[in-house]
Formats: structure tokens, C-alpha cells, sequence
């Protein structure tokens, strides 16, 4: 199956998240798993540091208040802090803001997640397999909101600012598109669109985004497509969830080509470095 992502000098891609949600493992994560899983992802993952997520529990019909749980999670991080792995003990999240293509780059590091869990503590099933990307499409240029996005998004989602569209005295301000689609069985694909001020993602995440553009207008792109377990719980299998996986990419990749241009893709995304217009964005 195709997977590549082209290798363009400015790429929109500032997030890609796989999250895998299983059954809680009973026993938790203990050091002896803490070790295992570092020892696993040394080479790809070296950083091993702790997060500490808060969870408030309040009693339905009681007067007491609400109490806080706090647990802690081993992440897993490479050296430059663009890419880390969060497992939890009722899900797996693997993030990148250095995505480098599918096959070459994200797969390899989803396959040593899943089976390094495999391995050292595997869940008990699989509830949801979610591949999220998020573009922010910036064109030197098109600075003042919802601006002309024509020529370099696709006509059909620009629809509702269109002018043959809208009456004349009516000027679109703000607006935004979603789109749901049923892709494989058991899988959607949803997408979220338009045009949007500052970031998509925060720059200040603990993910760091190398070099981020100046805060300014954007398009935004943004397509999660999943997989849930309405029907049955499948077995926690590095195989199966890598294939699901691969299912879960094509619809991705496959909207985002029919959703920029030729002109996009020429003009701004392999636009080189120190080019006049692109240092306006940066």
C-alpha cells in the first residue's frame, strides 16, 4: 500500500497523534513494566520522564467534595523533544511534530510502541485505534481573515464562502466545514476545515514544534479518522493494530491530495529555504 509522504521543504504537518484505547490494565504499570518498556524503546525513545494527569471524582447525591485522583504515567521522548509516547494505563498515544512520512518515519515508531506494550504488559483487548493529522496551511500573502483561498484549496471546500455562492452584500467573516465519512468498516473519517487566526497547536505544547510560523491567518486541515470496537473487542495484536493502522492512514492521505492544489504544492510547500517570500511566515 502506498504510503509516503512527500518530502516537501515547508511542510503544513504540526501534529500527528496515533491513540490506541484498550480495556485499564488491572495491575497498573509498575517499575518492573517502566523497566521494560524503557529498555524496549531506548533506541527510538531514549528520554523516560513521568507525567501526572488529575482526575476529579464527585459523589452523586453526596454533600462531600469532590476529590482528586492524581496518577502518574512513564513518557517516553526523543532527545530534541518532537516526538513522545504517553502509556497510560487505559490508553497508548504516540505524538510527533517531526513527522517524516508513514512508512519511513511514523509506522516504524507505532510498530516498537505497540509491541514493546505487547510485550511487557498487554492489554486485554482494543477499543479504539485513532490517527489524527493537523495541518495549518499558511500562504505568503493571505493575511486578512477568512481570505482568498482560491487556486490553492480545493473549489468544493471553499463552497461556503464562495462568491457566485453568497449575496453580494453578505461577507464572510469567519466560517468552518466538517465532514464525516465512513471509510472501512467499523472506521470514520472526520474533517475539520477553514480558515482560522494564531495556531492549530499550541507552539508551547510539552511537543515541541521546531521553528514554528509567525501566529497570523491559516488553513486549517484537520482529519482524525478511528477505528472503535462497537461490535466485539479484538485482541491486543501488534499485527492486526499495525494493519488497522495502514487503514486508518489511506483515507488520511488520500483527502489531504484532493484537498490542496497543484499551486499549493509548488508555490509554498516546496518552497526552499530563505526564499524572500516564505521568511514573511517565519
Amino acid at each position: 500500500m502506498p504510503g509516503s509522504t512527500p518530502p516537501f521543504p515547508n511542510p503544513p504537518l504540526v501534529l500527528t497523534v496515533l491513540e490506541i484505547r484498550y480495556p485499564e490494565i488491572a495491575d497498573g504499570l509498575g517499575d518492573s513494566e517502566r523497566a521494560g518498556l524503557k529498555s524496549a524503546l531506548n533506541e527510538y525513545l531514549p528520554l523516560m520522564e513521568s507525567q501526572i494527569e488529575e482526575q476529579f471524582a464527585v459523589a452523586v447525591g453526596a454533600s462531600a467534595p469532590a476529590s482528586v485522583q492524581r496518577r502518574m504515567f512513564p513518557r517516553f521522548g526523543t532527545r530534541d523533544r518532537t516526538t513522545a509516547l504517553l502509556v497510560k494505563q487505559d490508553a497508548l498515544v504516540l505524538e510527533t511534530t517531526a513527522y517524516a512520512g508513514w512508512e519511513e518515519h511514523f509506522r516504524p515508531l507505532v510498530s516498537e510502541a505497540i509491541v514493546a506494550l505487547e510485550r511487557v504488559s498487554r492489554p486485554d483487548g482494543v477499543l479504539r485505534v485513532g490517527l489524527r493529522y493537523i495541518d495549518e496551511i499558511r500562504v505568503p500573502g493571505i493575511e486578512s481573515a477568512p481570505g482568498d483561498w482560491r487556486g490553492y484549496i480545493d473549489k468544493h471546500l471553499l463552497a461556503g464562502a464562495a462568491p457566485e455562492f453568497i449575496p453580494e452584500h453578505m461577507r464572510p467573516s469567519v466560517w468552518q466545514g466538517v465532514a464525516q465519512y465512513q471509510t472501512t468498516a467499523g472506521s470514520t473519517l472526520v474533517v475539520r476545515y477553514g480558515p482560522q487566526e494564531g495556531y492549530a497547536v499550541d507552539p508551547q505544547i510539552p511537543t515541541r514544534r521546531k521553528n514554528p510560523s509567525r501566529s497570523g491567518l491559516f488553513f486549517l486541515l484537520d482529519s482524525d479518522s478511528f477505528w472503535l470496537g462497537e461490535e466485539q473487542v479484538p485482541e491486543f495484536n501488534a499485527d492486526w493494530i499495525l494493519e488497522r493502522c495502514d487503514l486508518l492512514h489511506a483515507p488520511v492521505r488520500e483527502f489531504f491530495q484532493i484537498a490542496v492544489t497543484d499551486k499549493l504544492r509548488d508555490e509554498v510547500f516546496s518552497r526552499l529555504e530563505g526564499d524572500e517570500q516564505w521568511e514573511k511566515l517565519t
